[in-house]
């Protein structure tokens, strides 16, 4: 069983709306947590935000720097840890940013206070462009979650079998009254434990097939992914797109602070890091000095630049 540690009490205001965010990191990923509070904090400055984390690998200063840092915008949050054995023996891919964190949402539920009934979980590769409260307010339906669909059409070894019926479970508003009752956790780790095989997305998968037609379809502007970026468009005309998302969040592999990085909207993430505090505003995690890797950042470079300025573009090729 988990245990909880929280950390500092919660200091509030009782003239603004209480919007209670849930995200999960480990070590690797304090300068992402902090673009992503401080993009909280800017767009939400009119509601009290309160933070609740699951945490591995951070230092005593690291935590008491967050704690600070969210309290010079008036916010709070709370560190609550899990038990070292915790997803010891569930399934991980390999990949280059997937850590055993991707499971610790499934426990916040059971580690909240119990007067927290209802808060968004956010993964931390995410940045908050618009106001929480509207998703906050989303009427849940007498449903545990609601979500936004991803881009697979089925997967009928989760039992999934109808098109747009499978979500991303990077943004999640939870219904932590109605998960309780319907013992959704208990039900996650079951699946987890016993069909490994059937796992691509671990804890995605497992929170799909353990909620089949029993999730809350939210527009896509509230997890705004890759695949939904018209890749093709200027950043002038992304401006127009953009005026419809309330959270940008960067799946794949293409991460603003991945060298050969290929999301457009990378420039949104640095643009709020540079807000944060100078000892964590590191941009890049994986830049090597080796010149075919840099040949190709340039070459990605180049042609976003050729999409933003086609006229120069047409005239240079015409020389």
């Amino acid at each position: 069983m988990p245990e909880k540690a929280v950390d500092n009490k919660l200091s509030l205001r009782t003239n603004k709306q209480r919007i209670h965010v849930a995200i999960a990191f480990d070590e690797n990923y304090v300068t992402p947590v902090y673009a992503l509070l401080t993009s909280i904090f800017v767009n939400n400055a009119q509601d009290t935000i309160i933070i609740h984390a699951i945490e591995t690998g951070l230092t005593a200063l690291q935590r008491e720097e967050l704690q600070r840092y969210c309290a010079s915008y008036t916010s709070s949050i709370c560190f609550y840890t899990l038990e070292g054995s915790f997803a010891r023996d569930f399934v991980l891919p390999p990949t280059l940013w997937w850590t055993a964190s991707i499971y610790y949402r499934l426990m916040f539920p059971v580690l909240l206070p119990p007067d927290v009934e209802k808060f968004i979980y956010l993964d931390t590769d995410i940045i908050v462009l618009g106001k929480l409260q509207t998703l906050f307010d989303t009427p849940m339906q007498g449903l545990p979650v609601a979500a936004v669909r991803d881009f697979v059409d089925s997967r009928p070894e989760l039992g999934i079998f109808k098109p747009d019926s499978y979500f991303n479970s990077g943004v999640l508003l939870i219904d932590r009254v109605e998960w309780q009752k319907r013992g959704i956790t208990a039900k996650v780790v079951d699946f987890i434990s016993h069909n490994a095989d059937k796992l691509i997305y671990p804890d995605q998968d497992a929170l799909n097939a353990v909620l089949v037609d029993n999730w809350v379809k939210l527009s896509s502007g509230f997890n705004t992914m890759f695949h939904d970026i018209p890749h093709n468009q200027s950043r002038k005309q992304l401006r127009h797109f953009l005026q419809n998302v309330v959270v940008l969040h960067y799946t794949t592999q293409h991460k603003p602070w991945a060298m050969l990085g290929r999301n457009k909207l990378r420039d949104i993430y640095f643009g709020y890091l540079d807000k944060v505090p100078k000892k964590y505003r590191r941009r890049y995690d994986n830049f090597i000095w080796d010149r075919h890797k840099i040949r190709e950042m340039i070459e990605i470079r180049l042609s976003e630049w050729v999409i933003d300025h086609p006229a120069f573009a047409m005239g240079w090729h015409s020389k």
